[in-house]
């Protein structure tokens, strides 16, 4: 039970970073970018520095065969001259120097190798850096789409909402008005108890109105005031 709750976790976990890091991938990769660029001018300084000194180191050399050279030569009139110590002693000095530029030598090789190492490294990450500044690019822009996408979608939530308020206010005014259908019910019940057949025959001369109506009333007053004219 509880490896598989600390699966669930982990597994929540991992879900909600990668959310995260979705959400903020132009901010992390800006963020990247920067740490590497910074990463890629120190390899360069560094690539700078050893490529000063592979120059130094040859440079070194160089003078050093010239300097045993002239000492050989030195040390063979030495020899003509039958200055057998001077020459021993020169000797000496010229298997020191013939020493120092073996080291050397051995220096500049292991120079000239971390020097093709840390080139190959940077033009490398020159590349990645190029793609990654342009996987920026696309990330920027599909963020910006997907923005776009959100806003369209905000206003189209807008729309249904006009929309369904339209719908509300037509299902409204379709309602049936009131005084009209208790005026349709009035008629109804009036033909049902049969006042309608009633009313339309003491308009016809056919009995008289089942109730007083204002015509009735109008027209009696009337007669009163020709007769007591």
């Amino acid at each position: 039970m509880f490896s598989t709750l600390m699966t669930i976790v982990r597994g929540e976990t991992l879900r909600t970073q990668e959310r995260l890091e979705n959400r903020n991938a132009s901010v992390i990769l800006e963020q990247k970018i920067r740490d590497a660029e910074t990463s890629h001018e120190r390899a360069k300084r560094t690539l700078a520095t050893l490529i000063l000194k592979e120059r130094n180191e040859e440079s070194q050399i160089n003078a050093l065969t010239a300097r045993q050279e002239d000492l050989e030569e030195r040390i063979k009139k030495a020899l003509k001259a039958g200055l057998e110590e001077l020459a021993g002693e020169a000797a000496q000095h010229l298997a020191r120097m013939e020493t120092e530029q073996a080291a050397r030598k051995i220096a500049r090789e292991r120079t000239q190798l971390s020097i093709q190492r840390l080139r190959h490294m940077i033009d490398t990450g020159q590349a990645r850096l190029i793609d990654l500044k342009q996987g920026l690019i696309t990330v920027k822009s599909i963020t910006a789409e997907r923005e776009s996408h959100s806003s369209i979608n905000g206003d189209l939530g807008a729309m249904a909402s006009l929309t369904e308020a339209e719908a509300v206010l037509a299902r409204f005014l379709d309602q049936p008005d009131p005084l009209e259908e208790s005026a349709i019910l009035d008629d109804l019940n009036a033909d049902l108890n049969g006042d309608d057949i009633i009313t339309r025959l003491a308009d016809a001369g056919c009995g008289a109105a089942p109730a007083t109506r204002a015509e009735d009333v109008l027209s009696r007053i009337r007669d009163r005031m020709s007769k007591e004219d």
